[in-house]
């Protein structure tokens, strides 16, 4: 028998720093070797939506083309939305800024990147022998996008345009070394400044054609910010005055044109790497020498596109979601129109859920955080829009609709079951955290209130289960009682707030009536007439029918993101499962592909997961709206084609692939649960699990070989080992620890909260 031990460390080794471990180790370094991950191009962007590369501080972002003789970075921010508490608006374009450099016509040596290591984009290429770099990031420290224009050895050749154009009809301000454009939407009013700093030359600034010019100097940073005067605490969601958001914006960027670039680009790197670095997966390839374009057309099988692809989901989250209690939208941060699809706005019928699937599973709480704190000030405002839905209905609690704003707005075709969909991310943050005060403070109360809503609204059925009247199954079919959607989604709620009450001491009266009724609540897993995981009851205009390719998956909620469906649980519904999926087929929708990645995981697919993978890669050139199947997938920048863009299906690959690699749902750890016969050996560091417990991993021939589990709360840590693989586990002192086995296959051990734990596997099992 060949055995094989590890005392891998998270950040550090044991005893060094994690842990109060008494004698330090020599350590083992096989830590993942994941390789440089970037985007590479060697041509300028033509097409914003399909080439521009995106960067962003999680409220502040903008889309840079790396255009050569005109360069256009479109930028937004969260808060600029067009409508108000009444009114539907859209998320805005807040502006471009452009930088036009006369006669750079004749160039070579082009390349644009994006580095995800770094959150660092770069343009550069050669005109007349001398080398021209750009570099541009979003700093979220300090609350500036960051460009800087440079030539080698303070040659004085940097002769350019700078200009800032309002996407709206706003006022425009130039002085010598900044330009100012103002205006106000239907409820809020916008800011945004540019500062230029250079490095020898002069600045002239022309107020006619509203630009500033930069002569003949070797170095030009370019200090971008905007914002506007919104607030979701206040009641009316403005917070301040146009002269306060002036004042705050002024303030804001003299003190980044203080630092020197240098200064900013490491406080960038400082506050981004440390989140960024928690999580690698390696795959054992490296930077393939072709451009990302050519790779994702070309050369889809590649295993550094997994890599790069995972990665830039945890990119794009850390870009799109930090700062403010607002969520990411329908595109993230990003957006180049007024009047977007779907007013790229806040949707509560997978969207929404979607982009925050990755949030825990892959390191990231910070960011699911302002999502989870929109939900609880929404749903809990007093008189606010999510209340009234329910009290229109004459219900407790709250609700919502199909499309959201940030104003509290809500409206077309009521989705009731989404308050309990949002209840499911408040709960797993807590599940992943075990955060007692989050979950007291702010998860409870709104789980509670969902609740009351459910108690009110659920009516006895014809098999005298409680089922939720009168609901769809988005976005097709009849409005029926007991959907499966509905149903799934609702027993989601009653068993986590009955977990969450025992955990907090919940009042005894609430706790008795959430046990009632969750005993007489029908889950929503009924098996149809061919097999599968009924969508509808009645199915009154014979929609469930073999070979029906929706995109939407609503009867596998218990399946994904749900936990009913398992085939540790009940092999019949989980064989349901499968046969509703082969159903639903492998083509889609971009996010409908992704979401398809988890649940072929969930049912410890590998191979089949890893083709939804693929299929999510499909390149494509269609940037107008489709419903057609044929067009999902990617575009050159690997954005995520619904077509058009949604960045949902990029955030849902993302977790897809963390649910191949591990799998905590049903309360016990599963290594390697749905591996790839394509990745037959690799390692990952950091990936998270209920409990929380983060796990570096290395595997060969499909097995586990080395494994670290930290203790980030001292719970107890069970590990689901049906083979027998696991021979001992030992703390950071190298004790050897009682396992606790069960006939199911669980190994459990206590742990300590900061110390780490190895885990010792015998290969040949």
């Amino acid at each position: 028998m060949k055995k094989v031990s590890l005392c891998l460390l998270i950040g550090f080794f044991f005893c060094v720093g994690i842990g109060s471990c008494g004698t330090e180790q020599e350590p083992v370094d096989i830590q993942a070797k994941q390789p440089t991950m970037k985007l590479w191009y060697d041509k300028p962007a033509t097409d914003w939506m399909s080439f521009a590369l995106p960067i962003g501080n999680g409220e502040l972002g903008a889309m840079f083309f790396g255009g050569v003789e005109m360069e256009q970075i479109q930028f937004n921010e969260k808060t600029f939305w067009s409508g108000n508490k009444t009114k539907r608006g859209a998320y805005q374009n807040f502006g471009d800024l452009y930088l036009e450099f006369s006669g750079h016509d004749s160039y070579s040596g082009y390349s644009r990147e994006l580095n995800l290591d770094e959150a660092l984009g770069k343009v550069t290429y050669k005109m007349n022998d001398v080398q021209y770099t750009r570099e541009y990031f979003a700093s979220h420290p300090d609350e500036v996008i960051v460009i800087r224009v440079s030539v080698p050895e303070k040659k004085q050749l940097l002769n350019f345009f700078v200009r800032l154009a309002d996407a709206h009809e706003g006022t425009t301000h130039v002085a010598e070394n900044e330009i100012i454009i103002k205006g106000k939407s239907d409820l809020v009013s916008y800011e945004a400044q540019v500062r230029i700093i250079n490095k020898g030359g002069l600045l002239t600034s022309d107020k006619d054609k509203e630009q500033i010019s930069v002569s003949e100097a070797y170095e030009a940073i370019i200090l971008l910010t905007a914002g506007t005067n919104y607030d979701i605490s206040s009641d009316n969601y403005i917070g301040e005055s146009e002269e306060q958001l002036h004042d705050r914006l002024s303030k804001r960027i003299a003190v980044a044109a203080s630092k020197s670039y240098d200064e900013l680009k490491a406080n960038h790197l400082k506050d981004y790497q440390p989140a960024y670095d928690r999580v690698k997966l390696d795959l054992g390839v490296g930077l393939p020498p072709m451009t990302t374009d050519m790779l994702v057309r070309s050369n889809r099988d590649s295993l550094y596109l997994d890599m790069l692809y995972f990665q830039y989901g945890r990119y794009l989250m850390l870009a799109s979601s930090r700062g403010m209690n607002l969520p990411n939208n329908l595109q993230g941060l990003w957006n180049n129109s007024n009047t977007p699809p779907w007013e790229s706005d806040i949707h509560t019928n997978i969207n929404i859920q979607m982009n925050y699937w990755p949030a825990e599973n892959t390191n990231l709480s910070e960011c699911h955080v302002p999502f989870l704190n929109y939900i609880a000030a929404e749903a809990l405002r007093e008189n606010g829009s999510f209340r009234q839905v329910a009290e229109k209905e004459g219900l407790r609690g709250w609700a919502v609709h199909t499309q959201s704003t940030i104003f509290g707005h809500t409206d077309w075709n009521i989705n009731r079951p989404a308050n309990a969909w949002y209840c499911t991310h408040l709960w797993q943050h807590y599940a992943y955290t075990s955060d007692i005060d989050f979950l007291r403070e702010t998860a409870f109360p709104v789980l509670k209130s969902t609740c009351e809503y459910w108690f009110d609204r659920l009516k006895e059925g014809d098999n005298g289960k409680l089922v939720a009247p009168d609901e769809w199954s988005p976005e097709q079919g009849p409005w029926e009682d007991g959907v499966a959607y509905a149903q799934q989604l609702v027993w989601e709620l009653f068993d986590n707030t009955l977990a969450a009450a025992k955990i907090i001491g919940a009042d005894a009266s609430f706790t008795t009536e959430l046990t009632e009724k969750f005993e007489k609540l029908d889950n929503g897993l009924e098996i149809g007439k061919w097999g599968q995981i009924k969508e509808w009851k009645r199915d009154s205009v014979n929609l469930d029918t073999l070979g029906n390719r929706h995109r939407h998956l609503s009867q596998l909620i218990a399946l994904y993101p749900g936990n009913q469906i398992s085939y540790l649980r009940d092999k019949t519904f989980a064989d349901a499962a499968r046969k509703t999926l082969d159903s639903r087929g492998d083509d889609g929708t971009g996010w409908s592909r992704a979401w398809k990645i988890a649940c072929w995981a969930r049912l410890f697919d590998g191979d089949r997961a890893y083709k939804l993978l693929k299929q999510a890669l499909n390149y494509t050139e269609m940037t107008s709206l489709s419903m057609s199947s044929q067009y999902g997938g990617v575009y050159a920048n690997l954005l995520d084609a619904h077509p058009p863009f949604q960045i949902d299906g990029n955030f849902g690959a993302t977790a897809g692939i963390a649910e191949m690699l591990v799998q905590s749902n049903l309360g016990f750890i599963y290594l390697l649960p749905a591996l790839p016969s394509v990745w037959p050996a690799g390692s990952f560091e950091g990936l998270k699990t209920i409990g929380n417990f983060t796990l570096d991993l290395t595997w060969a021939n499909g097995k586990p070989v080395h494994c670290t589990i930290l203790s980030g709360s001292g719970n107890i840590c069970r590990i689901y080992d049906p083979s027998g693989q696991i021979t001992k586990v030992e703390d950071c002192n190298r004790n050897v620890l009682t396992l606790d086995k069960t006939d199911e296959g669980i190994v459990g051990f206590p742990t300590v909260k900061g110390e780490a734990y190895a885990v010792f596997f015998d290969s040949d099992r």
